[in-house]
């Protein structure tokens, strides 16, 4: 965290939370909704949050402010500290978007342009694929699968990078929050 951030916490610890304005969509991009709401995102039949009152986080600086300043709490559920206000994350899929890059050096990032270090790849029934990293669980991004297709075994059960171990690719059919220990929304 920012240490300003951080400074401002020690200075004002009871600032009340802001919930229900800043969603994270399945592609690594910000949302913020325009007026307030309920708490909680709507999301449509199939989950995904509805962005009809809302926009996407445009401005460079504040989306690095916010991915710099991005976290967890004891529940799994995800924020931003915004000084010293915490703005609850309604996230309509996992809590990092995962990029794989293309050369070998450093070949994960999270959406906020960390780098990360993947510990198991995971396959749930939708044919999605899910990285446990040492920040937390993560989704890959779609426009990733075929980077990620190239570097899998003749019988895609293990991913080979240059440079580390192979991974076995494992399966779950439990919803990802569960599987993983996140919550989708704040409590």
């Amino acid at each position: 965290m920012d240490a300003a951030v951080l400074q401002s916490l020690a200075h004002w610890p009871h600032v009340p939370r802001c919930t229900g304005w800043l969603a994270l969509d399945q592609r690594g991009q910000w949302w913020m909704r325009h007026q307030a709401g309920p708490a909680i995102w709507p999301r449509d039949a199939h989950g995904r949050l509805v962005k009809t009152d809302a926009g996407p986080v445009l401005h460079a600086g504040l989306t690095a402010f916010i991915g710099r300043n991005y976290t967890v709490d004891a529940t799994g559920a995800w924020y931003f500290q915004n000084g010293p206000q915490r703005v609850d994350v309604s996230l309509e899929v996992a809590p990092w978007i995962i990029r794989l890059q293309s050369q070998a050096s450093q070949a994960w990032s999270t959406h906020t342009g960390q780098t990360c270090k993947v510990e198991s790849i995971w396959l749930d029934g939708m044919g999605r694929i899910w990285l446990r990293t040492h920040l937390g669980p993560g989704l890959l991004h779609s426009a990733d699968m075929p980077l990620l297709a190239d570097r899998l075994d003749a019988q895609g059960t293990q991913l080979r990078l240059p440079g580390s171990a192979p991974m076995n690719l494992g399966h779950f059919t439990a919803p990802p929050a569960t599987f993983f220990g996140f919550r989708l929304d704040p409590p």
